[in-house]
């Protein structure tokens, strides 16, 4: 049977209804037919856009653009020891191709593009509004600076921007995204924007973690947030939260970035319906009865993203952002919480 971990011993934000995704009969017209609008998912790296999963199940049928703005190649897990250490294959996790070589190396940006390719292709078997690439093959250009590549079809597009694992800021977030957005007409069709989705959760509380000097003063900012939730100070996952808290993009229905719950500037709550979850991050039953780490990779993103995960060497599911027993944050939570303007 699946397995889930579930973290408590957090507040809570009670979620009041689940809305499931609507699945469009295989008669109807295809989704760039329907399409009138667009709506942009804004990573920091490739694996974060489960982070803002729930805005996308609850609202579907815009022409979706997944963007990840760098490709986590700053990953410790691109070591050659680390990821033979922590990619199981027997299990079922897809070994990362090509071999990684270590952080920072184009082998390295190469295998988490292709996870990410992967992931969003498989999760489109469960989602079927999000487009399949399958060999689409990818343009190369040039955005804000940085180069990057553009997947486009029929039913959405994705682009990966080689913007420096740790090294974005939010004036260089929101100079690439603008530059995404001005990709309609010529890659992109040319729909009005609906809605930015900011998949990079971010919690920095003044009583844990970098920012917090020996007696418990700030160092920096923003050096706020809340120690019952996951701790997760990443900098690329901040200047993604600034840009889009700070720039509207001209999204009708606005822009919304992933934070903790009790965030003061939190203003929704959304859950990822059950089954999606399931699908998506879903665990069976050990392979290894000696091994507690051997639970089937039954989730696309379980099987995808495997070889990255934290803090075990797969992904625990968790109902909330919330700390593990080992004050480990667990981020890729099933009700997530937004700041939205």
């Amino acid at each position: 049977m699946p397995r889930r971990v579930i973290v408590t011993g957090a507040s809570a934000v009670v979620v009041a209804a689940l809305l499931t995704a609507c699945t469009p009969a295989a008669t109807e017209p295809s989704p760039a037919a329907t399409a009138g609008a667009l709506d942009l998912v804004v990573a920091p790296h490739p694996d974060d856009e489960l982070e803002a999963w729930s805005l996308l199940a609850e609202e579907p049928g815009a022409y979706t653009v997944f963007v990840t703005l760098t490709l986590g190649e700053a990953t410790v897990n691109c070591a050659p020891a680390e990821a033979a250490r922590s990619t199981q294959g027997a299990w079922g996790e897809t070994v990362p191709a090509p071999p990684p070589q270590g952080p920072g190396t184009d082998s390295c940006k190469q295998a988490r593009t292709a996870s990410w390719n992967a992931f969003l292709d498989a999760a489109a078997g469960t989602d079927p509004h999000l487009p399949v690439l399958g060999g689409v093959p990818a343009d190369s250009l040039e955005l804000a600076g940085h180069p990057a590549r553009v997947w486009v079809t029929d039913g959405g597009a994705r682009v990966a921007v080689d913007g420096g694992d740790g090294e974005l800021t939010a004036d260089g977030v929101a100079e690439a995204v603008e530059a995404v957005l001005d990709l309609r007409g010529e890659q992109l069709p040319d729909l009005p924007l609906r809605r930015v989705l900011g998949a990079s959760y971010a919690n920095d509380a003044p009583d844990a973690g970098a920012n917090q000097a020996a007696e418990g003063t700030c160092t920096g900012q923003p050096c706020e947030g809340d120690a019952r939730y996951a701790e997760y100070e990443h900098p690329d996952h901040w200047a993604v939260r600034e840009a889009l808290l700070t720039h509207g993009f001209g999204a009708r229905d606005g822009t919304c970035v992933a934070t903790w719950p009790s965030d003061p500037a939190a203003t929704r709550t959304a859950a990822v319906p059950e089954a999606t979850y399931e699908a998506l991050t879903g665990l069976g039953g050990r392979l290894d009865p000696d091994d507690p780490q051997s639970l089937a990779r039954q989730g696309s993103f379980q099987r995808a993203y495997g070889w990255l995960a934290f803090p075990q060497t797969y992904w625990p599911q968790t109902e909330l952002p919330v700390p593990d027993a080992d004050g480990n944050p667990l981020i890729m939570a099933r009700t997530q919480t937004f700041a939205c303007r």
